[in-house]
């Protein structure tokens, strides 16, 4: 299932998945290089490249220079690398899908994952690998070619050690701590979204100006217009039912997900006949977090 978080006229939910050992997947885990040949992202599964929604860790695994590391998966801010000694390295995630930092392999030395040239990505949709990454020792990899490519079928969100609903990396991330943030409906910011529910949806819980709200519905003759707020590091759907309530069925309006970019308010207009009477509800979506 999907870890969503849900707006409707009556109903707010949140539920929560975990990661498994390697995120790659078993038939699309292969990089290429000219002059280092296959490389392995999925390791031996348990040693496999972790890919997370803030770092990524584990091992990549090359027959030819043996296995590369993506990082400890501890770093010392608590949910990304500083890239600054040679204690904190590896690669980051800054959510969009933008992968930067520095993987290190004890017979081929530093890789190097940057945005200027190489620029490797992740679709935050599908899970797909692209771009390039830099080796002094072997040149260019690339994560996707005509022969293969690699792809993460989850984002690992991370420990969640004081078990409140909230992964620890979005905490440090937010308010540099474990104990400010809480569970149980705590609200820290007193704007009416939870603790929980704000890190769902990655709005600050410390602003009570940020949350996911809608900001407008709009009845045409024919149509339904909706606003509402966005963040860059979530996908979105809008779902409709012709009733609410517990035994509701709700289903995808015919817009299926939707990318904000880097928008902070998504507006779509959904045609409708006029003889049709349905419920909506906006959700938001940590990407490929089923």
């Amino acid at each position: 299932m999907k870890k969503h978080l849900l707006i409707t006229l009556t109903m707010l939910s949140v539920c929560f998945v975990h990661a498994e050992t390697s995120t790659i997947d078993s038939t699309n885990k292969d990089a290429y290089g000219a002059n280092i040949g296959w490389i392995n992202a999925q390791g031996d599964t348990a040693n496999g490249a972790v890919i997370g929604e803030n770092i990524c860790s584990g091992y990549l695994y090359s027959g030819n220079c043996g296995w590369i590391s993506l990082g400890s998966g501890t770093p010392s801010n608590g949910w990304q690398y500083s890239n600054t000694s040679s204690t904190d390295w590896g690669v980051n995630h800054d959510g969009k899908g933008n992968l930067s930092g520095y993987a290190y392999g004890a017979n081929i030395g530093w890789i190097n994952f940057e945005q200027v040239y190489g620029k490797p990505q992740i679709n935050l949709e599908t899970g797909n690998l692209t771009g390039n990454v830099w080796s002094a020792s072997c040149g260019w990899i690339s994560l996707n070619t005509t022969q293969g490519f690699v792809r993460t079928k989850t984002l690992n969100e991370g420990p969640d050690s004081d078990d409140d609903g909230i992964p620890d990396q979005w905490e440090m991330k937010m308010v540099q701590n474990l104990t400010t943030l809480s569970g149980d409906g705590h609200d820290n910011d007193i704007d009416g979204v939870s603790d929980v529910e704000e890190s769902v949806a990655d709005t600050d819980p410390t602003d009570i100006h940020s949350f996911f709200e809608i900001v407008s519905f709009q009845q045409l003759s024919n149509s339904n217009r909706f606003i509402w707020t966005a963040q860059p590091t979530r996908l979105y759907s809008i779902e409709q039912s012709s009733e609410l309530g517990d035994e509701a069925i709700w289903t995808d309006c015919g817009l299926g997900l939707m990318t904000p970019g880097s928008v902070v308010q998504m507006t779509r207009t959904l045609e409708q006949p006029v003889t049709n009477s349905l419920y909506y509800r906006i959700k938001t979506i940590i990407p490929l977090s089923e």
